[in-house]
């Protein structure tokens, strides 16, 4: 008897929006094209990802940074991702006994070469690949030796091991600080930092 009520009910509140809508009638839609409320403005782009054959003395290397250059598109975006830890992640490993891992070493040549293919145009650079140590895991992460070989399962874990996400926040605040220094320098044609390319010897930097 419940459920014979409950059908009447459904079909009664249907029945009941039918005829609503054909006492109101089907809704007019007017558009004034002398009125303009805003303009659309777009920007062209692409997205640069990082991969073998953009490092140096790779068979793609010159054509894509030329073409990227010739291009001159403003707003590329470029990103160090999954699968390649080593061009992506500077701090593979997580501090301990007051060192840490940070190496610049293979991330800078690639990310100098964007620079210099992109000179005059605002980029955006996003590593969106996080360490994987910062995320909990049954047990560390393994990563290749080989920077050029693929690691597909490098991301793992979804839960932070520092919910107050201070420790993610730090690690990113250093990073950026690292890149937007050794930007400034390949954009005025300095030479890199050691202090950037190299394995860094202090505590928390």
């Amino acid at each position: 008897m419940g459920r014979m009520q409950r059908a009447c009910g459904v079909a009664a509140t249907l029945l009941y929006a039918a005829t609503a809508l054909a006492q109101t009638g089907v809704p007019q839609v007017r558009v004034d094209w002398n009125s303009v409320d805003a303009v659309s403005r777009t920007t062209p782009t692409l997205q640069v990802v990082v991969n073998p054959q953009l490092r140096r003395g790779a068979k793609l290397h010159d054509g894509a940074f030329d073409a990227l250059h010739s291009l001159g598109a403003d707003y590329v975006r470029y990103v160090p991702w999954l699968p390649y830890p080593r061009l992506a992640v500077a701090e593979l490993e997580p501090p301990a006994d007051g060192k840490t891992s940070w190496d610049f070493s293979l991330i800078d040549p690639m990310m100098e070469d964007f620079i210099h293919a992109t000179e005059g145009h605002p980029v955006v650079v996003n590593f969106s690949t996080m360490p994987a140590w910062l995320f909990r895991s049954a047990e560390p992460v393994r990563y290749p030796a080989d920077p050029w070989q693929a690691a597909w399962d490098y991301t793992q874990g979804s839960a932070l091991r520092d919910p107050s996400m201070q420790e993610a926040a730090q690690y990113y605040a250093r990073l950026l600080s690292g890149t937007r220094r050794a930007a400034s320098r390949m954009r005025s044609g300095n030479a890199m930092s050691p202090g950037i390319t190299t394995r860094s010897q202090c505590g928390r930097c």
